[in-house]
């Protein structure tokens, strides 16, 4: 009983969106900082990409469960929606930034 106790409480606690970081101050004193709320995610809906908090100029690549590069959409304003006109199969979204690459796989 106490072993499902502990697991339900990992899994709850891993579920949740927001990430706490610590980092050491100056003085040696621990800070604990939370990831912005306003943090960027695309996904996909009714055959509608939607990009939340987008960088502006980046482009998302919307690649096939093979492998084939399938459309490539450019980013046009931070809150940006198209509509993909995209057969019912599974997708890779991929978009490059700086030093991070953002993928997501998703069923339309």
């Amino acid at each position: 009983m106490k072993r499902i106790a502990l697991i339900f409480v990992l899994l709850t606690a891993l579920s949740f969106q927001t990430s706490v970081f610590s980092q050491n101050d100056k003085d040696g004193k621990i800070k604990v900082l939370k990831e912005e709320q306003n943090a960027f995610d695309m996904y996909v809906s009714e055959n509608k990409l939607i990009v939340k908090n987008g960088q502006i100029g980046k482009q998302v690549e919307i690649i096939s469960i093979i492998g084939t590069k399938v459309k490539i959409i450019k980013i046009t304003s931070s809150d940006f929606e198209e509509f993909l006109n995209l057969p019912r199969a599974i997708y890779i979204l991929r978009m490059e930034d700086k030093d991070k690459i953002y993928v997501k796989r998703v069923r339309i």
